[in-house]
């Protein structure tokens, strides 16, 4: 990384950043997984031949998906969403027919009423965490 120049984020040890001469660089790196993006096409190019000298790389082609977040490239904007993911969850946890709520409870509920209401019999931990 240090022939890159890139400096790791001090708020997530998994972003590095390289700021020079007006050109920006963002690496994340999750265990193999990594994406890299920056403002110059050229100068991406020139990071991902440097890693490709010094590291095996099954490819280089625009990323579709990262750590189960979709891309989707427009020419205007970058949309990230996790859809597959969530419908995932949903049939893992039995929950495909569910019906959908903005929120879980009802918008200035008390804790009296929340209270009375129905409780949830599930693997709760595990969904969680997932």
């Amino acid at each position: 990384m240090n022939t890159v120049k890139l400096k790791q984020s001090t708020s997530d040890p998994c972003i590095f950043i390289r700021k020079e001469k007006g050109v920006k660089i963002i690496i994340c790196l999750y265990a193999d997984d990594l994406l890299i993006a920056g403002s110059d096409p050229d100068e991406v190019k020139t990071v991902i031949n440097l890693f490709r000298n010094e590291f095996e790389m099954s490819k280089s082609a625009p990323a579709t998906e990262f750590l189960g977040i979709r891309l989707v490239f427009t020419p205007t904007e970058l949309k990230l969403h996790q859809e597959e993911y969530i419908d995932k969850m949903l049939k893992r946890f039995n929950m495909s027919n569910c019906e959908a709520c903005s929120t879980p409870l009802e918008l200035k509920c008390t804790p009296v009423e929340f209270a009375n209401s129905e409780l949830f019999e599930g693997p709760f931990r595990e969904l969680i965490g997932s």
